[in-house]
């Protein structure tokens, strides 16, 4: 009997071990799995509790706002705290989105109104911007009440009234999505942040934004291979076994052979997004369209030539101490120990020194030049290892520190005649040894002042840092560049403001294709600090004790070798700080720290 046991036993125990054997390949292509922090978009279903019978005035206004987190698209449960005559009043996905950060006050006024104040974080507009609010920002809403069937329900503004979430609420409701666009001069695909609805019809959502007009803050630096006025030809994107299936209005059959490929390309970047779509197919119509060679079917739009432009990632960069410039390890941090620092020789075009009295020095993205202003701030300077020093002809004062893009133009603002604040551009590669800087139209510019740029490693967008005449009311913006058909900067679109919360910006740096590192200050009397963001979706740790690192004071120029843990500071005394986690331990002593492109 034992050994009749032992025997089934095993078996049941080599049929177990086989099923689990069955269920791990041994074959097959390695695929990469979700990055760390990945939103999921099948998320845990909220559902909204509705009122309670006897419930309080205040009791019943915390139940209608919590009820705005239901992740049921009719809100059902919400709208029952509602008088019938504000039912339509409730336009929770036409107009915006508050974000609040810490708890609710309820204020009676009277017997039938209350005032419902919280701190102000983030504003949600209709078509998916996050407005971040600046420091001290509080949102107020006054709802009226009154008894229906002897119980309390809300009177909603008459202006109308969206949603009201927490910023935990708000994560659990909301995701963070890229949108689509082409470079001009490319094939390169450029992000467009958005924050679109969690659930099981962000596939359509996201296929409807794709379907729409370039941004305004884009217009004319990018296009779109959507044909004018396409759009979904039912009101859903299928997803069946990873393949979602967009099906397009007949204006999509107007695109010519390349801008197929483009809408193909863009709507395959954005949707990929969707955890559960794997590939992506195009109809109009229900008809299947169709790519040379017969696919029907895409798996990445790199499959078809397009791509986002990464930040590229450097083990070295330029040091300037003195007249002297060397090669250094910006990721060589000394220990107490003090081991020796490596010993980096030079490569083929370094420029090895440049007169003191040249300030505010920026490498061009080939490593080949060095562009540097005058100590009176008049005068632009080009420098070369194999050439003479090019002094490039006078056409402003007070300049900027100058940045270089990836096409070989030069950036660099300042004041013209009048006093007014200029961007200007200079093409750096010309054999013209005439070629003059040359104004960028800016005549959303006015007169402020411009404080820093920096130009995305796809040459199609710049974050711009401006101020008042009296250096105040510091802003950001996210602007793209219009450029002609040369390749030649004309014109920065309106920008779209980053980093509100901020209220004091010394420097930005790009990290990649949809974020950035800032060095700016909450408030006036705080230490100078590094912030990190995203574009259109705020900066890390503003409120206080969340994510910020540690700060920096006398941070002067903020760059980075390659991505957030790249990060290099220089400060006013001539310190260079390399980030260790939240740290900033000291790895060299000089005034510039120069990154192609940087």
């Amino acid at each position: 009997m034992r050994a009749r046991l032992l025997a089934c036993l095993l078996l049941v125990a080599s049929l177990v071990l086989s099923a689990c054997g069955g269920g791990l390949p041994g074959t097959g292509p390695v695929v990469e799995g979700r990055a760390l922090g990945e939103v999921l978009n099948e998320p845990v279903r909220v559902v909204a509790v509705g009122p309670v019978d006897g419930a309080s005035q205040e009791a019943i206004v915390r139940g209608f706002l919590r009820a705005g987190e239901d992740t049921d698209e009719t809100h059902a449960t919400g709208r029952s705290f509602l008088a019938p005559q504000s039912v339509d009043l409730w336009r929770w996905s036409s107009e915006d989105v508050v974000v609040y950060d810490g708890d609710l006050t309820i204020k009676r006024l009277g017997d039938d109104a209350v005032e419902v104040s919280a701190s102000g974080m983030a504003r949600l507009t209709p078509d998916g911007r996050y407005i971040e609010q600046p420091p001290g920002a509080r949102e107020k809403v006054t709802f009226g009440l009154t008894k229906v069937g002897g119980e309390w329900r809300i009177e909603l503004p008459a202006s109308g009234f969206g949603l009201w979430l927490d910023k935990d609420q708000f994560n659990r409701v909301f995701v963070k999505q890229f949108i689509h666009y082409v470079s001009r001069n490319g094939r390169d695909l450029v992000p467009d942040a958005r924050w679109f609805p969690i659930g099981t019809r962000l596939a359509t959502t996201l296929a409807r934004a794709q379907l729409s007009a370039v941004p305004p803050y884009l217009a004319g630096a990018v296009s779109t291979g959507v044909p004018p006025g396409t759009r979904l030809a039912v009101n859903a994107v299928p997803v069946t076994a990873g393949k979602a299936q967009v099906n397009l209005s007949s204006e999509a059959l107007s695109a010519d052979p390349a801008n197929r490929a483009a809408m193909w390309a863009q709507l395959t970047k954005t949707l990929s997004q969707v955890s559960s779509v794997g590939s992506v197919s195009l109809a109009v119509d229900n008809t299947q369209l169709e790519l040379p060679g017969g696919v029907t079917s895409v798996t990445s739009a790199a499959d078809l030539g397009y791509d986002t432009v990464p930040q590229t990632v450097f083990d070295t960069a330029l040091l300037r101490n003195g007249d002297a410039i060397r090669r250094f390890d910006p990721r060589y941090v000394p220990d107490t120990q003090a081991s020796k620092r490596p010993d980096l020789k030079p490569k083929d075009g370094d420029i090895a020194r440049i007169p003191d009295t040249w300030e505010s020095l920026a490498l061009s993205v080939d490593g080949k030049q060095v562009a540097a202003v005058s100590g009176d701030r008049r005068v632009l300077s080009i420098w070369r290892a194999t050439a003479q020093m090019k002094s490039v002809a006078p056409f402003a004062s007070s300049l900027t520190r100058p940045v270089y893009d990836a096409e070989g133009y030069l950036w660099i603002a300042g004041s013209d005649d009048s006093g007014d604040d200029q961007v200007f551009v200079l093409d750096s590669v010309s054999g013209d040894p005439s070629a003059a800087a040359r104004p960028v139209s800016t005549p959303w510019l006015k007169q402020r002042r411009v404080k820093a740029m920096a130009v995305s490693a796809d040459a199609t967008r710049v974050l711009i840092v401006t101020t008042d005449r009296n250096g105040a009311d510091v802003q950001m913006g996210l602007s793209g560049i219009v450029r002609a058909t040369n390749g030649e900067p004309q014109a920065l679109a309106q920008p779209l403001r980053q980093a509100q919360s901020l209220t004091r910006i010394q420097d930005v740096t790009w990290l990649d294709p949809a974020s950035y590192a800032v060095l700016g200050q909450v408030r006036a009397n705080d230490a100078m600090r590094p912030w990190l963001a995203s574009i259109g979706a705020g900066v890390d740790g503003t409120r206080p004790g969340i994510g910020q690192l540690s700060a920096v004071p006398g941070g002067v120029t903020i760059t980075t070798v390659g991505g957030p843990r790249g990060i290099l500071i220089v400060t006013s005394d001539n310190r260079v700080l390399a980030r260790a986690g939240s740290n900033w331990p000291l790895i060299e002593r000089g005034s510039d720290v120069l990154v192609p492109g940087g």
